[in-house]
Protein backbone atom coordinates (compact mmCIF):
# COMPACT_ATOMS: atom_id res chain seq x y z
CA UNK A 1 0.00 0.00 0.00
CA UNK A 2 2.82 2.42 0.60
CA UNK A 3 4.69 3.72 -2.19
CA UNK A 4 8.10 4.72 -0.09
CA UNK A 5 6.42 7.55 1.44
CA UNK A 6 6.45 7.84 5.21
CA UNK A 7 3.93 6.61 7.11
CA UNK A 8 1.66 9.23 9.20
CA UNK A 9 -1.09 8.15 11.08
CA UNK A 10 -3.33 9.96 8.43
CA UNK A 11 -2.05 7.21 5.69
CA UNK A 12 -2.27 4.37 8.40
CA UNK A 13 -6.24 4.82 9.03
CA UNK A 14 -6.33 5.23 5.24
CA UNK A 15 -4.57 2.00 4.78
CA UNK A 16 -7.53 -0.10 6.93
CA UNK A 17 -9.15 -2.15 4.92
CA UNK A 18 -12.58 -1.72 7.16
CA UNK A 19 -14.35 1.28 9.07
CA UNK A 20 -13.77 -0.60 12.57
CA UNK A 21 -10.18 -1.02 11.87
CA UNK A 22 -10.08 2.49 11.25
CA UNK A 23 -11.96 3.68 14.40
CA UNK A 24 -10.11 1.16 16.90
CA UNK A 25 -7.13 2.60 14.93
CA UNK A 26 -7.99 6.05 15.69
CA UNK A 27 -9.05 4.97 19.21
CA UNK A 28 -5.59 3.31 19.92
CA UNK A 29 -3.68 6.31 19.09
CA UNK A 30 -6.14 8.82 20.56
CA UNK A 31 -6.05 7.35 23.97
CA UNK A 32 -2.81 6.01 24.44
CA UNK A 33 0.93 7.05 26.78
CA UNK A 34 2.56 8.81 23.51
CA UNK A 35 5.33 6.64 24.76
CA UNK A 36 3.40 3.94 23.78
CA UNK A 37 2.89 4.89 20.44
CA UNK A 38 5.83 3.82 18.43
CA UNK A 39 4.90 0.27 18.95
CA UNK A 40 1.31 0.76 18.51
CA UNK A 41 2.07 2.23 15.00
CA UNK A 42 4.37 -0.21 14.07
CA UNK A 43 1.88 -2.80 15.07
CA UNK A 44 -1.10 -1.11 12.94
CA UNK A 45 1.74 -0.55 9.89
CA UNK A 46 2.81 -4.53 9.77
CA UNK A 47 -0.38 -5.41 10.13
CA UNK A 48 -1.32 -3.55 6.89
CA UNK A 49 1.39 -4.53 5.30
CA UNK A 50 0.65 -8.48 5.91
CA UNK A 51 -2.83 -7.60 4.49
CA UNK A 52 -2.09 -6.02 1.53
CA UNK A 53 0.51 -8.81 1.30
CA UNK A 54 -2.25 -11.56 1.64
CA UNK A 55 -4.67 -9.69 0.06
CA UNK A 56 -4.66 -12.18 -3.58
CA UNK A 57 -5.14 -15.08 -1.44
CA UNK A 58 -7.95 -13.54 0.42
CA UNK A 59 -9.49 -12.95 -2.89
CA UNK A 60 -8.92 -16.09 -4.71
CA UNK A 61 -10.66 -17.40 -1.24
CA UNK A 62 -13.80 -15.14 -2.03
CA UNK A 63 -14.19 -15.93 -5.51
CA UNK A 64 -13.94 -19.87 -4.37
CA UNK A 65 -16.57 -19.24 -1.89
CA UNK A 66 -18.90 -17.22 -4.41
CA UNK A 67 -18.06 -20.10 -6.94
CA UNK A 68 -18.50 -23.39 -4.74
CA UNK A 69 -20.32 -22.03 -1.55
CA UNK A 70 -17.85 -23.06 0.61
CA UNK A 71 -13.95 -22.87 1.37
CA UNK A 72 -11.49 -25.32 0.29
CA UNK A 73 -11.15 -28.34 2.66
CA UNK A 74 -7.31 -27.19 2.67
CA UNK A 75 -8.38 -23.71 3.60
CA UNK A 76 -6.20 -22.52 6.32
CA UNK A 77 -6.17 -18.77 7.96
CA UNK A 78 -3.19 -16.85 8.57
CA UNK A 79 -3.70 -13.08 8.89
CA UNK A 80 -7.04 -13.00 9.49
CA UNK A 81 -9.47 -15.46 10.76
CA UNK A 82 -13.09 -15.63 9.59
CA UNK A 83 -15.49 -17.93 9.32
CA UNK A 84 -17.13 -18.90 6.22
CA UNK A 85 -20.11 -16.84 6.73
CA UNK A 86 -18.48 -14.07 7.15
CA UNK A 87 -16.05 -14.80 4.01
CA UNK A 88 -19.41 -15.72 2.24
CA UNK A 89 -21.23 -12.72 2.88
CA UNK A 90 -18.39 -10.80 2.33
CA UNK A 91 -18.60 -12.01 -1.48
CA UNK A 92 -22.04 -11.77 -1.22
CA UNK A 93 -21.56 -8.27 -0.80
CA UNK A 94 -18.80 -7.46 -2.69
CA UNK A 95 -16.56 -5.60 -0.01
CA UNK A 96 -13.19 -5.07 -0.60
CA UNK A 97 -11.10 -5.62 2.66
CA UNK A 98 -14.00 -7.21 4.41
CA UNK A 99 -12.92 -10.74 5.04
Amino acid sequence: MNTGQPWTIDSIAHALPHPELRATFMRETSFTDVRELPAILDRWVTFIEEFEADRDRVEQLRALVTENGHLPPTYEATLVDVTEDELRAAARSGQRGAA
